[in-house]
């Protein structure tokens, strides 16, 4: 599963911009990646991954502007069509995951 994060929080102070910023390295620090300018996603093996991934960013939502959350089967993610100026590429990959024993 993938959970992806889709915000737009105004920038027209300084505070807002300070928790622009804070919103942002939450999702960075909680293994979130950038997939487009305010568009974070993240890889979880499973739906609780997911689960407590949106009961984070729920808990540190800034004072101001819109957040979305959804989440996509890793199929669904594949099957979308990607371009890079005017090229179409590969989407990303869900990564391999560590067998522990």
């Amino acid at each position: 599963m993938w959970c992806v994060v889709m915000f737009d929080l105004p920038v027209q102070t300084k505070v807002q911009q300070r928790e622009a910023t804070k919103f942002r390295k939450l999702l960075i620090d909680s293994g979130f990646s950038m997939v487009q300018f305010s568009v974070y996603g993240k890889y979880s093996p499973s739906t609780n991954g997911n689960l407590s991934n949106e009961r984070l960013i729920k808990n540190n939502l800034p004072a101001d502007g819109e957040v979305r959350i959804f989440h996509l089967t890793d199929c669904q993610w594949s099957s979308a069509t990607r371009f890079r100026s005017k090229k179409m590429t590969q989407n990303e990959q869900a990564p391999e995951q560590i067998t522990l024993f």
